[in-house]
């Protein structure tokens, strides 16, 4: 039963520090100056204008007063996919700041996901933080995005395919469990609000207990767990990239499955998934 958080999100860290600010500086458009410098330094004219967002603005304003990246994007509800923040100085007007800019925003300030900008200032600087939004599925989603879960698995059973050096065959599909999607939502709010991707729940509990506990007779369980991954493509691909998960998404033994997740504000995983795979016993 693999317990790994998958490597789909990661949140990263660029700080460019610079010398003092002149005071022209309050009135220049920074979030156009970004825009511009995003376009030119990379080649991308297709990179979308990044907005302007009062919640980057609060998080960026707690950089300014000495926070660290991590500890400004507390306030956020929902941690970002990927966070970069830019401390410059030694400019007078958006032409410096472009200038500026285009020295370092191909690499991080260059993805193409990034959406939104939060702007701060505090004497002679200016603090950017600019994020790429994570889209986790809204609670009135969760059906769907069951169903979306369960019919991904589906078609991997459905073809031959190599789970690390282990080939599995075509499987039969797995049958949908309401109980075990209750079971699993159990276990995802318990991991969401310890921020911990785990197997284990803090009693010492495990997926056959949990199992047995929710009233799902089983002769066999195996269980798949996720964070940071906001959608059921992701999450199903993520899974047969790993060799442990994809065995128990191949696994002819099993008959029915219960997937869940559970959205958990200010933390790192952001979003927790569960998947409870189970044969019924006779």
């Amino acid at each position: 039963m693999p317990a790994a958080r998958l490597p789909i999100v990661a949140l990263a860290i660029a700080i460019a520090l610079v010398a003092a600010l002149a005071p022209g500086l309050a009135r220049a458009d920074v979030v156009a100056a970004v825009n511009r410098a995003r376009s030119a330094s990379c080649g991308r004219a297709q990179l979308p204008a990044l907005r302007r967002s009062g919640d980057l603005d609060r998080a960026a304003a707690r950089l300014a007063r000495g926070a660290s990246l991590h500890e400004a994007l507390a306030i956020l509800a929902v941690h970002p996919e990927f966070a970069t923040a830019v401390e410059l100085g030694g400019v007078r007007d958006d032409a410096g700041i472009e200038q500026a800019l285009r020295h370092r925003s191909c690499g991080d300030l260059g993805r193409q996901g990034l959406r939104e900008v939060g702007v701060a200032h505090a004497g002679p600087n200016v603090y950017l933080i600019v994020a790429a939004p994570l889209a986790v599925p809204a609670a009135g989603d969760r059906a769907r995005v069951e169903r979306e879960v369960l019919a991904r698995v589906n078609e991997a059973r459905a073809v031959a395919r190599r789970c690390g050096s282990t080939r599995y065959p075509a499987v039969p599909p797995l049958q949908p469990s309401s109980l075990l999607s209750r079971i699993a939502a159990g276990h995802s709010a318990t991991m969401a609000a310890r921020d911990d991707l785990a197997h284990r729940d803090p009693d010492g509990s495990l997926p056959a207990d949990r199992v047995r506990r929710g009233g799902y007779v089983a002769r066999i369980v195996g269980e798949n767990v996720a964070s940071g991954v906001p959608t059921a493509a992701e999450v199903v691909a993520g899974w047969l990239q790993s060799p442990g998960h994809c065995a128990n998404i191949m696994d002819a033994r099993f008959q029915e499955m219960g997937v869940a997740f559970e959205v958990a504000p200010h933390t790192q995983g952001a979003i927790y998934w569960t998947q409870l795979f189970a044969a019924p016993r006779a």
